[in-house]
């Protein structure tokens, strides 16, 4: 599972004595994550095509990634790009979890981040799931997109159950199958879990269009889309912002993505 690749790799940049990422590389990454290509980051940045190749094959052998959006994931993942970037971190403490109250303000906030995702390429519906302060229970708080195209159209998941209750339980990637219904076909859906400050924050579920599969690039931006979503709906500042910057991050990817 790309899942479990991302994961071994993310282990292999993090440990075993690799050297930190330059100014340079982080700047490069950066703008990939942005949708840039590298002829465009080479005319942004005032450098050569081949140097830009340099840093990111650079990047990739540090990080430990075989591919340039594993690159950008992991870069992600591992805070060496994005909001977190540049931040300084904190020894890990054992911390009591933070509630996230699943009230109009955040329905809203992912509300409209569903209603963003729907507009991409290939994506015909969205749905945001949110852990109650338990851990336990998963509630529906944003879908956009197809009537009927989320695993079940569940307005509350136990964790375990059904497809996106097993995607929260084992915390890896899945395709599940949403059911058929008077106003939508069955057809796959891509589930992956929201993790924030190492602890299950909710499920992000994709309805993508049958007719395609879906590739392994667009697992890896579905990936680090989704950590950066847990890890801002697991802090205490406000989300909207912070959502509404990723998802026009991730719009880029996903579209520089279908365009490779």
């Amino acid at each position: 599972m790309p899942g479990s690749e991302l994961r071994s790799a993310s282990s292999k940049g993090s440990h075993g004595g690799s050297r930190p990422l330059s100014a340079r590389e982080r700047e490069v990454l950066g703008l990939l994550a942005e949708g840039m290509s590298g002829a465009a980051i080479a005319e942004r940045l005032v450098l050569s095509p081949e140097t830009v190749r340099t840093h990111v094959r650079n990047a990739m052998d540090k990080l430990g990634a075989s591919t340039r959006s594993q690159a950008v994931a992991l870069a992600l993942e591992q805070g060496h790009i994005g909001d977190s970037a540049g931040v300084t971190a904190e020894p890990v403490v054992a911390k009591k979890p933070r509630p996230r109250p699943t009230d109009r303000s955040l329905a809203g906030d992912l509300g409209e981040l569903t209603a963003g995702l729907v507009t991409l390429a290939d994506i015909d519906s969205a749905a945001a799931y949110v852990a109650d302060e338990s851990g336990m229970v998963l509630r529906l708080e944003g879908e956009a997109g197809s009537p009927g195209h989320t695993p079940e159209s569940a307005s509350e998941v136990v964790l375990g159950e059904n497809g996106i209750g097993r995607v929260a339980l084992e915390r890896r990637t899945q395709l599940v199958t949403a059911p058929a219904g008077p106003d939508a076909a069955s057809g796959p859906v891509l589930a992956t879990p929201l993790v924030g400050s190492g602890r299950l924050v909710g499920v992000l579920c994709v309805g993508v269009r049958p007719s395609r599969p879906v590739s392994r690039r667009e697992m890896l931006l579905l990936e680090a889309f989704a950590h950066r979503v847990g890890e801002v709906l697991a802090a205490d500042a406000p989300p909207t912002a912070q959502l509404q910057r990723a998802l026009q991050r991730f719009r880029a990817s996903w579209t520089g993505a279908l365009a490779a």
